[in-house]
């Protein structure tokens, strides 16, 4: 892999793409006994994002690396008025595949959706984790990001945030979209 890698706006075409990222990334978290996203992709939810521009694929010449989506919907049950949520920009369904592993394309994910949040005017980028996969959540806190709090009715609601504009600077570089 190169020292930099390519983020770019999903496409229509990209849907049935990144909805076979999550079924991967599934069946991963199955083998390693982590019971998230043990459901199909909703390729609903997909296509609204890659129609609000929302969804970006991650790829080094050709090969995708990844995906995640990156907008201002904050779930209303995890942060609350007091919580500021317009306030931060909101990753989501972030998703490195296993031929990426291991080469720090979610920091660089991370720091790019960091530099947009910044760039955007935010104060913070947050995320929910599913509550039981402490691992996700070890790995947020390695990148920067503190744990907020837990939310104990939903499957993922363990949250998340790092001051936007924070850059880990252990990956890659993104380039292709100014964040």
């Amino acid at each position: 892999m190169s020292e930099r890698i390519t983020i770019r706006p999903a496409v229509s075409s990209d849907v049935d793409v990144i909805a076979s990222m999550w079924d991967e990334a599934s069946r991963a978290l199955a083998q390693r006994g982590i019971d998230q996203w043990q459901y199909p992709a909703s390729v609903e939810k997909i296509s609204r994002d890659v129609g609000r521009g929302t969804a970006y694929i991650v790829h080094d010449f050709g090969v995708n690396m990844g995906t995640i989506t990156v907008d201002e919907s904050a779930d209303s049950e995890f942060w609350p008025p007091e919580d500021m949520p317009a306030d931060a920009l909101y990753a989501h369904r972030v998703i490195v595949l296993p031929v990426a592993r291991g080469r720090s394309v979610g920091a660089s994910m991370l720091d790019w959706a960091s530099r947009k949040a910044q760039r955007a005017g935010k104060s913070w980028l947050r995320v929910d984790t599913w509550r039981t996969n402490a691992q996700l959540g070890h790995y947020y806190q390695r990148q920067g990001f503190t744990h907020v709090r837990t939310v104990e009715h939903r499957r993922s609601g363990a949250l998340y945030q790092r001051p936007a504009g924070v850059i880990s600077g252990t990956g890659p570089a993104c380039v292709g979209l100014e964040a």
